[in-house]
């Protein structure tokens, strides 16, 4: 059945410069990215393609162009596959569907058929075949378990369920004798069966002069879909609910269930289930199962897109799927990887070319992530540390000297070693986020500084300059690296003349020896007037704060160049579109 393959957008909100959203074969789709990034506005565009409301008859408002600029055209255009409809005088199937708006000119809606002509006429009944529904707090479950549209989840499901019905005469007959006996049930209660008649009289009296001497009478079904007289009904042990008694989150979730149930019993595609931050109002194991039911509705052919602000919808599994918006000035830019760019990125930065292999590179960085470490997605920069103690006391340091790195957007992310830092780097600036590195020169884990020398190499440290960098016992800061010496609490003991003193009094008043508490608290009492460490703590501070992305030589495969091998036919049909209707 029908499917969409991908998205393009350009002039839409936030999105001033054309981006595509491309659709993996049964993964699902993720919008990552800090809020007001633009994620809202790719899943609008897919709904204002495929959703509820015919395209040709939407109203287009002044801030739907990009920057408020009526003259800036709007393009959207969506490309598809396994179309039932034909349409053309030749019956070709379509290909893509496109909208475009501008100031001054008609609304253009056209299909692209096969051979990359333009039809303008486009039904609502070819459209039913692929629609979009998004499931959040403000599109609820009573909705889509209604029959107020066409276009619900339950009106759908029971289309489907009436035509089968149907198709058996005998069925129907047996049927229509139950509902006739369930109307004589009703007819029992006087006061019904009493205003039955007077409505019936009143009506036929009314309408008497029509043409089909129309009446009005009360029916225990609707002839045109037998399956409208059955309700959906959340059921709590053996009690029965109403949708009202339900929370936000338990409405989407049986949304989901309802939408994947509809997929896997009679279809494989015909709908794109968008879910608008499925996070909001689930605990955090919740959102941790319900990662998990996605990737399994979506491996079972359901077409599912999500936003959001949670590492649990991150799956390094699925990086073809996963989406990095972000905002480049005014307008919104996307970043797409797949294991071809990942392993080019790891290689061009010094990976060992013997070990890292295209086809595991993927499954290598999915098996190591943590929630912990994915966080740093949602970050506008990263700082890469070795464990807990620089963790939680670097940003007490940097705050302490005016730097909130909560405010700025910046995650400092413990790796469990120095052997973890050239990796999770590799990673974070692949898609472009400015990642800095600290460590220390403790070698009781590598003695012959492998690991530190990875993960200088990585950061694009000369060859030259390593064996003094590594050898120091002191602060060794540049713009993309912070060396702490020995190791982080000895360094800090030379750099603070109070720090001693300091950390006996809290061993003493936590009655607690870990270094990782005592160093965070430790930060919290040092004299701001005592010791140098503290113009190498402003000396991080300025650096983290003029920290840039990705080095010119780091270039993140674009899109297009991943995926057209694996997408040509959609490829092909995008250049058709530009060529015929320009951009």
């Amino acid at each position: 059945m029908a499917k969409l393959n991908s998205i393009t957008i350009e002039g839409f909100r936030s999105i001033r410069d054309e981006i595509t959203i491309r659709f993996p074969s049964k993964k699902p789709v993720v919008l990552i990215g800090e809020n007001n990034c633009g994620k809202s506005n790719v899943i609008r565009a897919i709904d204002m393609l495929f959703g509820e409301y015919h395209p040709k008859y939407k109203d287009i408002e002044h801030f739907d162009h990009h920057d408020r600029n009526p003259k800036t055209p709007i393009v959207i255009s969506g490309a598809v596959s396994d179309f039932a409809g034909v349409l053309g005088r030749q019956a070709q199937r379509i290909n893509a569907f496109k909208f475009k708006a501008i100031k001054g000119s008609e609304v253009e809606y056209i299909a692209l058929l096969e051979d990359g002509t333009p039809n303008g006429y486009v039904t609502n009944e070819v459209r039913g075949e692929l629609t979009s529904i998004i499931v959040n707090s403000e599109h609820n479950l009573s909705y889509q378990l209604s029959y107020t549209s066409k276009y619900t989840l339950l009106s759908k499901v029971m289309k489907v369920l009436h035509k089968s019905l149907v198709s058996d005469d005998q069925r129907v007959t047996a049927l229509k004798k139950l509902y006739v006996e369930i109307q004589n049930t009703f007819d029992e209660v006087p006061e019904f069966k009493q205003f039955k008649g007077s409505m019936s009289t009143i009506s036929g009296e009314i309408l008497a002069n029509m043409s089909y001497m129309l009446q009005m009478d009360f029916s225990a079904y609707d002839p045109s879909n037998y399956f409208k007289s059955l309700r959906v009904n959340p059921v709590e042990g053996t009690d029965a609910r109403s949708f009202e008694e339900l929370g936000t989150g338990q409405q989407q979730l049986l949304a989901l269930a309802f939408a994947h149930a509809y997929c896997k019993s009679f279809i494989d595609g015909d709908i794109v289930l968008i879910l608008d931050e499925p996070e909001s109002h689930l605990h955090p194991l919740a959102q941790k199962w319900l990662s998990k039911m996605i990737t399994k509705m979506a491996a079972d052919g359901l077409q599912i897109v999500i936003t959001t602000h949670s590492a649990n919808f991150i799956d390094l599994l699925n990086i073809d799927g996963l989406f990095l918006l972000r905002k480049d000035g005014q307008a919104t830019t996307v970043i797409n990887h797949s294991a071809e760019s990942l392993h080019k990125h790891c290689i061009d930065t010094g990976a060992n070319a013997d070990k890292t292999k295209v086809e595991t590179v993927v499954p290598f960085y999915a098996n190591h992530s943590t929630t912990h470490i994915l966080n740093g997605f949602f970050a506008k920069k990263i700082v890469l540390v070795e464990g807990l103690t620089e963790e939680l006391a670097l940003p007490i340091y940097l705050e302490r000297r005016g730097l909130d790195v909560t405010r700025e957007g910046i995650e400092i992310i413990g790796v469990q070693g120095k052997g973890n830092l050239a990796k999770w780097w590799r990673l974070f600036t692949l898609y472009g986020i400015p990642t800095f590195v600290c460590f220390d020169n403790d070698d009781k884990h590598d003695k012959q500084g492998v690991q530190r020398t990875d993960s200088l190499k990585a950061i694009g440290i000369a060859d030259k300059e390593l064996a003094a960098i590594i050898g120091t016992k002191d602060w060794a800061i540049s713009d993309s690296y912070c060396v702490f010496g020995v190791d982080f609490e000895t360094t800090m003991k030379s750099a603070f003349n109070d720090y001693t003193d300091k950390e006996t009094v809290q061993k003493e008043l936590l009655g607690t020896a870990s270094k990782h508490i005592i160093a965070r608290e430790v930060a919290k009492h040092l004299d701001l007037n005592e010791g140098a460490g503290w113009t190498n703590i402003d000396t991080i501070k300025a650096n983290l704060l003029s920290l840039e992305g990705v080095k010119a030589k780091v270039v993140a495969v674009p899109v297009a160049e991943v995926t057209a091998e694996r997408a040509p036919v959609n490829n092909d049909m995008l250049e058709q579109l530009k060529a015929k209707f320009g951009r």
